[in-house]
């Protein structure tokens, strides 16, 4: 009987041995993969001003926002009508700030105030990795704080354009703040998670829950400080008094799906309009000139 268990316990140190080495290196290696995924969703590179609020004759001044965490945040200025209410303008992911430019001029010439700025880890000067909306909801928090305290604007009446990151933002910011009276919301989704998988999918071409829950693990492992807030919903009835305007586009059809959900559980006081093409960097021509026309219809009406 000895020696069977002697056996039996040399035959399972063996099988430890020889088995648990290449589950950690298994484990090891999909731990890089997630990482190496992550990282390059984070970081999606600088993204040259082809143009400046000069080359559309619009006035403008270099604004810095100060963060509580000590991060500022610089963004153009377009000063319009004293009084006037206050629209801010956030590209989204991979796009930079003078791809709001085109819009801010029907935008400046309802006379409304003006502010552009770049999402984390975009833009031509990248501050660090983009969070995919969990730090962009705090820097758009950040900015309306500092507007609305601004002598020169109506602080009653706010408007925010928003892109996929800057559009969830935008909504979770509106849930805070009363002021922020009309949002357009393009590409809109719930969590973070959401948006990952759509990267994934759209960069890597790869559709894998495996893949992508470990990812959205390894995201949440450089996040740990506000991983408990990765999962947070925006909490659409806070919203029911507010103009929303949803936008999707057939050039980002999982993010569409992810817009209509959210436009189908806001209560009334909401619009959703589909384009060919959801505002993207360097978006031009006709697609381009629609957009821009059916934002600024809806500021014109929502907020003068």
């Amino acid at each position: 009987m000895t020696k069977k268990n002697s056996f039996a316990k040399s035959q399972l140190r063996r099988f430890f041995r020889t088995v648990f080495p290449a589950i950690a290196i298994l484990l090891v290696g999909l731990f890089v993969i997630f990482t190496v995924f992550v990282y390059k969703i984070s970081y999606p590179g600088a993204i040259p001003e082809s143009v400046n609020p000069s080359h559309y004759l619009l006035p403008s001044l270099d604004l810095a926002t100060p963060a509580d965490n000590g991060d500022i945040i610089y963004g153009w200025w377009i000063p319009g009508l004293k009084g006037a209410p206050i629209i801010i303008l956030a590209p989204g992911y991979g796009m930079s700030r003078s791809d709001g430019l085109s819009m801010a001029v029907g935008l400046h010439n309802d006379g409304f105030n003006l502010y552009l700025y770049d999402q984390r880890g975009s833009g031509s000067s990248p501050r660090g990795a983009s969070t995919l909306g969990l730090s962009e909801t705090e820097d758009m928090l950040t900015v309306v704080r500092f507007l609305r305290d601004r002598p020169d604007v109506n602080r009653e009446r706010i408007g925010i354009w928003g892109v996929d990151i800057s559009g969830l933002a935008a909504l979770k910011a509106a849930a805070v703040f009363g002021e922020i009276r009309a949002i357009a919301a393009d590409s809109v989704f719930q969590s973070p998670n959401d948006f990952l998988s759509y990267r994934i999918e759209e960069e890597f071409g790869l559709d894998n829950r495996l893949l992508q829950f470990g990812c959205y693990q390894v995201f949440r492992l450089f996040h740990i400080r506000s991983s408990f807030s990765t999962d947070e919903k925006i909490p659409l009835r806070a919203l029911s008094d507010r103009n929303i305007l949803f936008i999707k586009g057939d050039n980002r059809r999982r993010l569409g799906s992810l817009t209509t959900e959210i436009y189908d559980a806001v209560l009334p006081q909401k619009e959703l309009i589909s384009f060919k093409a959801a505002r993207i960097h360097s978006m031009s021509g006709e697609d381009l000139k629609n957009y821009d026309r059916q934002v600024v219809n809806f500021f014109h009406l929502n907020l003068r």
